[in-house]
């Protein structure tokens, strides 16, 4: 039987122990401040760096895929360690170059590698990654395993309301205008990833309830059309637990038979988007291969 390694980047957002006790190796995203550079999860939590943030009004962090270097180091260590080859599930390259990294790492050091540009992140991507775990279990090979995966990435959505313009005013992302606006108008900006993967406007409301509303709206649309995988979809958050309960409490009101559950994104959407930040993402209903 092959030797399979199982690899991903911390923006898939894993549980501190979690993608250990599924043989993932984590590889981290890097967060820059004040000149300083941190290992997403490694060397800061996101209460550690909410913490900073607000003992500095002028902080900006910044993000920076993982290092050529890093994914070399694992890919070096898997090929030692008897590994036969690969399959890497990686963050959408709209937000990151971490997939190209990591390919041109293993084609560099020569380790097999199967890997995908998910157009998804968080538990979306952690679900990929399960996915691709599930096949192999039942016996199935990498084209198959690759086939439905890209099957998948096709079928994912993934929706972010903006918690805080401040971060973005801080990192120049909006100006100082649209800052003064946003604040007067109580406004709150929702993205989207598109079908490329890339995370673009969706519509813009007036205040958080009405961006659940929003949310709920388009939830509605889609399942109705095309189901949800497993029955499941996830809701995240940066440091706004209430918040994404409600927003649980109301998809599960208007869709009883869907599981809502609850993850913390990492401090890289907070360092991005900022505290109060809220996602919602799912899958379509797709069949695995049959067993």
């Amino acid at each position: 039987m092959d030797k399979i390694a199982w690899i991903t980047d911390s923006m898939a957002f894993f549980e501190p122990g979690e993608a250990e006790k599924i043989g993932v190796h984590v590889i981290p995203t890097l967060l820059i401040l004040n000149g300083e550079s941190y290992r997403e999860y490694v060397d800061i939590s996101i209460e550690q760096l909410d913490q900073k943030m607000r003992e500095d009004a002028h902080a900006s962090p910044t993000t920076s895929q993982p290092s050529f270097g890093d994914f070399v180091t694992l890919y070096e260590q898997l090929l030692e360690d008897g590994y036969d080859y690969g399959y890497a599930i990686h963050i959408t390259s709209g937000l990151s170059g971490t997939y190209s990294s990591s390919v041109a790492a293993a084609e560099a050091v020569g380790f097999p590698l199967y890997a995908i540009d998910s157009y998804t992140g968080a538990a979306n991507q952690q679900e990929l990654v399960r996915i691709a775990q599930r096949l192999v279990a039942a016996g199935k090979g990498p084209d198959e395993v690759m086939s439905t995966l890209e099957t998948f990435k096709h079928k994912s959505h993934f929706y972010l309301i903006i918690g805080n313009m401040e971060t973005m005013r801080r990192s120049g992302r909006v100006s100082g205008s649209q800052f003064l606006l946003a604040n007067m108008l109580n406004i709150k900006p929702i993205a989207q990833f598109n079908e490329e993967g890339r995370l673009v406007p969706f519509k813009k409301v007036r205040s958080i309830k009405k961006a659940f509303k929003e949310m709920v709206s388009e939830i509605s649309s889609k399942v109705s059309a095309h189901g949800v995988y497993d029955r499941t979809l996830y809701v995240s958050h940066t440091l706004a637990h209430a918040a994404a309960e409600e927003l649980k409490r109301l998809i599960v009101t208007e869709h009883p038979g869907i599981n809502v559950h609850i993850t913390q994104f990492g401090p890289s959407i907070l360092a991005h988007a900022g505290a109060e930040t809220v996602g919602v993402y799912w899958f379509d209903e797709i069949p695995l291969p049959a067993t």
